[in-house]
């Protein structure tokens, strides 16, 4: 983010990415957004563990942790990066590896974000998910009337404000790599709920990748917030009532409000500490990531006062479960994402040693507490 009457380095021509199949991994440069590398490597059969979202960029997501559809086979984006060219503060460029000079650096930009360097080429283990159809699933919206706890677990509410009165839907995308009677015994208790529209049907994990809309509105500002949950009797449900009483609370302030869980299961847990662990390691034990994102109207570029003491209320209302890290990308600057990681002691060190006079937290925009 451009520090004003500042810098500011632009990565947007630096989209080149490509597919080496001897090491089997992908390149990417800085610049490029996960859409067109999906769209680019389709005709290879691969693709790498990146965005839900097509117009999300390669740096932020890997660099904040990445949650991909891929992810509870293949962890977190950034358990499949390999290899990470860094230009350090002091002009130097490196390569950091698990397993050489600079592995404190490579475990710090995964997940601790860009306070520790600049990017400029990403090395990610591929993932060879084919051309064929052999997913299965898509999109259900359910009305506000279904409100069973069960439905709450992998899905989207939003509260939007259509010309003043608050309408609240809820997306489920629901997804399985395998065939449409593996799907519909995984999701049978989703699939018999009431539903407004559904969109099922076979899917490539490059259709996958176009399920979900593009990103907010470039029109809107927008602010966000995160926590983190075990699977424990009442959070969830809690959760939803806190968000709802604020988002009723400020309708008329925001376009769209939004509540998302997306489950961290073990296996993904497992992944990450199989590929030489994160800045933020989860702890075991399968949880969810919450999102918390407000939308504001079309020529709003400042919150009230007032919205702002509520979201920060509400932060404080849904705080993360005990020793659960809160996910960077889609955490506020408020909330100090780093100071749950904990491995935060450690990303302390490891800022202090590769940017001693602190330029990046001095001159720029970024992640607090180093």
């Amino acid at each position: 983010m451009p520090v004003e009457n500042g810098v500011l380095v632009d990565f947007s021509q630096m989209k080149a990415y490509a597919y080496n199949s001897t090491s089997d991994t992908i390149t990417m440069q800085p610049g490029v957004l996960w859409g067109d590398v999906y769209d680019g490597l389709q005709s290879q059969g691969v693709a790498p563990v990146g965005g839900r979202q097509s117009d999300v960029g390669v740096s932020g997501f890997l660099l904040g942790g990445g949650l991909s559809s891929l992810s509870p086979a293949w962890g977190y984006g950034c358990d499949t990066i390999r290899s990470l060219e860094v230009v350090l503060t002091s002009g130097e460029l490196v390569t950091a590896t698990v397993n050489n000079q600079y592995a404190d650096l490579f475990r710090a930009l995964k997940g601790g974000g860009s306070r520790f360097g600049i990017v400029t080429n990403y090395e990610v283990q591929a993932v060879h998910v084919g051309v064929d159809k052999t997913w299965y699933g898509g999109s259900i919206i359910f009305i506000h009337s279904n409100t069973d706890s069960k439905a709450v677990i992998l899905v989207a509410i939003s509260q939007l404000n259509a010309l003043g009165v608050p309408t609240t839907l809820t997306m489920a995308n629901l997804f399985y790599n395998g065939t449409e009677a593996e799907f519909n015994t995984t999701f049978a208790e989703y699939l018999t709920i009431p539903a407004l529209t559904t969109t099922i049907g076979p899917l490539s994990y490059n259709d996958i990748t176009k399920v979900l809309p593009a990103g907010n509105e470039r029109t809107n500002a927008n602010l966000f917030g995160a926590s983190a949950l075990y699977p424990r009797q009442g959070l969830f449900q809690a959760a939803y009532a806190h968000w709802m009483n604020f988002s009723l609370a400020f309708v008329n302030e925001l376009a769209t409000s939004t509540l998302a869980f997306t489950p961290v299961p073990q296996s993904q847990i497992d992944v990450s500490n199989a590929n030489g662990a994160t800045a933020f390691s989860p702890p075991n034990g399968a949880f969810a990531a919450v999102q918390l994102a407000q939308e504001f109207p079309v020529g709003i570029t400042n919150i009230s006062a007032n919205v702002k003491q509520g979201l920060e209320l509400l932060f404080s209302q849904i705080p993360p479960s005990a020793g659960l890290p809160i996910y960077l990308n889609e955490s506020n600057e408020w909330q100090n994402a780093l100071t749950t990681y904990t491995w935060f002691q450690q990303l302390k060190r490891v800022y202090a040693k590769y940017d001693p006079t602190r330029f990046n937290v001095r001159r720029l925009f970024g992640p607090n507490g180093l």
